[in-house]
């Protein structure tokens, strides 16, 4: 039965189509089904911790298992691990009429046009995402609810990750569920308490400049990666109870927990993440004006007292800098080859009109992007509204360069931008501010 409507999904290219036949099998459905759709789309409550690479290209097997979800349930509590896993598994499809679906279901993919979104749409309850503790924004009001002390640690400029241990078995995933293997700290963390490690990932170590979003994320994310310079930094520590909002323990208490499983571990890959205690407010804008003046993104103030939560939290609030400056448009700058954007002006060029601040910066509509394309003398020499978080020496230049620049809007109501007086005024002033 599954394998007919696996053939039924596959009779169509149409993404309409096959909504409607999945909403038809679903009412035909034993439940059977449903079941080999969430062990295969739910990449949160179902890891199994082998693919089908790694079982073909295993030698050994053995042959204990009939049902394939008994098998899957085994693999997915890490009952079974390692070459053990591997043999089962090795056995099973050398044995069984379901080998196939059974290798479609750890590949995550049934080979039918659909997705875990598709899914969604007509089994609503099947696909669960990630817990994510989410940071609120600064500001004055969420501020004076926050306890003093309270701790202040470095915003990683990195990607989101979250490691699980159990078993002797570490897996990575992301902000989305999506697995994401790093061989060289699955094996680190694999030896650490069991539970859920949240942090980021950055190429080099986080609290060093050089540790960007710009140049890490696209490492990290490639087919290739680099593992023995990606580190992971970690910022708390949760038992399954806690992660899963069962039980609810004050960030202090999970933040001496993370310590001490971490103490015995000597690593260069694996950090905790710069952390410092602060009395008031003051002390935080200041700790998180010496993180942005080495480079850095920026700070996150954390109330001792935060419990874990699945949402936004305004008990752990960011702190960074966001600034408007006005700069004169001398040109556009084409899309990266091979994607929609290789014919058109995506990239806006800008400086000040004394020549002390150069650079680029993306963030058009695609909207935008079409009128830049068709119209760019229109607003070449014009002034654009640039956000940034910092100034920095631009490396071999006697010029300057906007952190993290963003495009807002083109101000056909200025004709001239601003100095770099100005710009470092305004900096000055919001970071006070903030």
């Amino acid at each position: 039965m599954i394998n007919n409507y696996l053939s039924q999904l596959n009779e169509t290219n149409s993404s309409k189509v096959k909504l409607e036949t999945l909403k038809k099998i679903q009412k035909e459905d034993d439940g059977t089904f449903k079941k080999v759709l969430a062990y295969t789309y739910d990449k949160v409550t179902y890891t199994f911790g082998v693919t089908p690479r790694t079982v073909e290209n295993f030698s050994e097997s053995a042959n204990s298992y009939t049902d394939m979800f008994a098998l899957l349930d085994d693999l997915n509590a890490r009952k079974l691990t390692g070459n053990k896993a591997l043999a089962e598994c090795k056995g099973f499809i050398n044995n069984s009429e379901d080998a196939d679906l059974f290798m479609k279901i750890i590949d995550r993919d049934l080979k039918c046009g659909i997705n875990a979104k598709t899914v969604s749409k007509v089994y609503k309850d099947i696909i669960k995402k990630p817990n994510y503790n989410r940071c609120g924004v600064l500001s004055k009001k969420l501020a004076d609810k926050m306890s003093f002390p309270a701790f202040l640690q470095l915003k990683c400029d990195g990607t989101y990750r979250e490691c699980t241990v159990q078993n002797g078995v570490a897996e990575f995933r992301t902000r989305s569920g999506e697995p994401y293997e790093n061989p060289v700290l699955a094996e680190i963390m694999a030896v650490l308490p069991e539970g859920v490690y949240t942090g980021e990932f950055t190429v080099g170590k986080a609290d060093e400049p050089d540790a960007n979003r710009s140049v890490g994320n696209g490492m990290i994310n490639s087919d290739n990666p680099d593992f023995s310079v990606i580190h992971f930094t970690i910022w708390d520590y949760l038992s399954f109870d806690e992660y899963n909002l069962v039980k609810k323990t004050p960030y202090a208490t999970r933040f001496e927990n993370l310590k001490d499983a971490l103490k015995g571990l000597h690593c260069d890959l694996v950090h905790i993440v710069p952390t410092f205690e602060v009395q008031n407010l003051d002390e935080a804008l200041k700790i998180t004006s010496d993180f942005m003046n080495k480079g850095l993104e920026g700070g996150v103030l954390k109330d001792k007292n935060m419990i874990f939560k699945n949402g936004t939290s305004n008990q752990q609030l960011k702190i960074k800098l966001k600034v408007d400056a006005d700069l004169r448009v001398v040109g556009f700058l084409k899309g990266t080859k091979g994607t929609k954007y290789e014919t058109k002006n995506k990239v806006i060029v800008y400086k000040t009109d004394d020549g002390k601040i150069q650079g680029q910066c993306s963030g058009m509509t695609d909207a935008m992007i079409e009128e830049v394309t068709k119209n760019p003398e229109k607003y070449i020499g014009g002034i654009v509204a640039v956000q940034f978080n910092d100034l920095m020496k631009a490396e071999g230049h006697d010029y300057h360069a906007l952190s993290h620049p963003r495009f807002q809007e083109f101000r056909t109501d200025k004709t001239d931008s601003d100095t770099f007086e100005r710009i470092v005024e305004l900096r000055d002033m919001a970071r006070s501010l903030s």
